[in-house]
């Protein structure tokens, strides 16, 4: 028993020596690393390179990222050909966010509050404590706190839509359904908590209040998203399954929490929040509404997000969830401050990455088809939710109000009397406009301009209604247009034809 105990002794001295060992060499380091093709993207891929974040902006050209790598193994780096920079030796030693400025930013120096580790543009990825990133998110800095779970690493070309969508008395008639009466009753109820300040009781009764606003709009899937991260906290999503492409997935949400800050406020007792952000709170229920009675090909889910406040918490864990389940999301629309309009200007900006384009000229391509406001790119910002899904990969798009309630943001004093509700409606009806036409364009088939899923005699019929006799255009015009050469005239008709019922080629996939 003696030899059994001093061997055994033995084993655990040296498994301890191995593990000193193998712990002297084990030292990852963060890095800032530039990755500027598709082949940059495969070649971090098969290094296994862990990435923690990546920045909104690009420089000269190539995308940042954050990653993790081991020291000892930094050639690696070096023989891939890859430009890094070692900013961090220490990772995770405190918790890294990123800081932008906003529209009422003020000046101050940064490093006093933490670690300025790379900054970009208007963008500062820091080492800082939670409690500074609150110093720093009452002086007008936006913060967004970034993760320990590694993200998607993917390359992201610019996304490819169809250019043509003409007037469609379809959607104007869908988007008329927009009700400013409903707008303003919700968003009072919202400002109406009193406070929906995250670790408040009264997060928990907004949370279920819109969990029985989905249900009672018929929608049949609607839960709760529950996470911890300093606090339980809970999204609330509810699903409308898409009628062609059901794995085919469009987010449109907007956070429920609020927040006062500064002179002495309490938002534990008074935070009402009316544009910050029970507006794009309330258009997410809106446009819910809507569709639970108009379902698209795609499906659909409207998400609430909790702790966006504290950092875009709840879209963060939501975002991550959403692409660890592998879930095929094709656009997140988010909505965030979105009635505040003091002149004559219905100005509204619409911020999004580069590689999201193609979705930001079709909501620019909506507001100036159906509606009278005045939509202008306002580059990315990581100001809001979208750039939780940005971060996991996923094209976004925010629109948000052109004159910014500087006045009133994080303050006692946001209410509905402060708001323009004419104004509001005309945003919902854009993003309303916008993600009907995205998941068509998203569900279609090429040939199936009656949008049923199948190609068959009635598509052939609305194609001659439309040609010869004044019937309505497909929508999306994509859809009926089967030669590919961005006009329906009579030789799709013959195309669809001979598909049918000569044993033809069969509609492509794409153009």
């Amino acid at each position: 028993m003696r030899a059994v105990k001093i061997t055994f002794l033995l084993l655990t001295i040296v498994t301890m020596m191995s593990w000193g060992v193998a712990s002297a060499y084990s030292s990852p380091v963060l890095i800032k690393l530039k990755l500027t093709s598709e082949s940059d993207y495969q070649k971090a891929n098969q290094l296994k390179i862990p990435v923690y974040h990546k920045f909104p902006v690009k420089a000269a050209g190539a995308d940042l990222v954050i990653a993790e790598f081991e020291k000892s193994n930094l050639s690696a780096l070096d023989n891939a050909g890859f430009t890094y920079e070692i900013v961090d030796e220490e990772p995770w030693s405190e918790g890294y966010y990123l800081i932008s400025e906003s529209e009422r930013t003020e000046s101050v120096n940064l490093s006093q509050f933490g670690k300025v580790l790379v900054s970009a543009e208007k963008f500062y990825f820091m080492k800082i404590t939670d409690e500074n990133t609150r110093q720093l998110a009452e002086k007008g800095y936006y913060i967004a706190k970034v993760f320990r779970h590694p993200l998607p690493l993917k390359y992201k070309p610019p996304v490819t839509l169809p250019k043509y969508y003409p007037y469609y008395p379809s959607i104007d008639s869908l988007i008329s359904l927009v009700s400013q009466d409903s707008l303003y009753a919700w968003d009072l109820r919202m400002q109406n908590f009193r406070t929906r300040y995250s670790y408040s009781d009264s997060i928990v009764k907004a949370r279920d209040w819109l969990l029985n606003k989905f249900l009672s709009f018929g929608i049949d899937s609607v839960w709760l998203h529950h996470y911890y991260d300093d606090s339980h906290q809970w999204n609330v999503v509810a699903t409308v399954v898409g009628t062609v492409k059901p794995d085919k997935v469009i987010v449109v949400g907007g956070h429920y929490d609020s927040i006062v800050s500064g002179g002495g406020t309490n938002p534990y007792t008074w935070a009402p929040g009316a544009d910050d952000n029970a507006t794009g709170t309330v258009a997410t229920l809106e446009i819910a509404r809507i569709i639970a009675l108009n379902p698209l090909p795609v499906t659909v889910m409207f998400a609430p997000f909790a702790q966006e406040e504290q950092g875009l918490v709840g879209s963060g864990y939501f975002a991550d969830y959403l692409s660890s389940a592998g879930t095929d999301v094709y656009l997140m629309l988010n909505h965030d401050m979105i009635a505040h309009s003091v002149d004559a200007d219905p100005d509204v900006a619409i911020y999004a990455a580069s590689s999201a384009m193609g979705f930001v000229d079709i909501m620019i391509d909506m507001a100036n088809t159906y509606t009278s406001l005045r939509p202008y790119y306002a580059g990315q910002t990581g100001g809001s939710d979208h750039y939780s899904f940005y971060q996991n990969g996923y094209d976004a798009v925010f629109p948000s109000e052109g004159d910014f309630f500087t006045n009133g943001w994080h303050k006692n004093y946001d209410v509905v009397d402060s708001l323009n509700f004419p104004y509001m409606k005309q945003v919902v009806q854009m993003s309303l406009a916008t993600l009907v036409t995205v998941a068509k364009s998203a569900g279609y088939k090429i040939g199936d301009p009656t949008m049923n899923g199948v190609i068959d005699l009635a598509d052939v019929v609305f194609l001659i209604d439309y040609v010869y006799k004044g019937g309505s255009a497909p929508d999306p015009f994509s859809s009926g247009d089967v030669t590919c050469d961005a006009q329906i005239t009579l030789a799709d008709i013959v195309y669809l034809i001979n598909y049918l019922y000569k044993n033809g080629p069969a509609p492509p996939s794409s153009c």
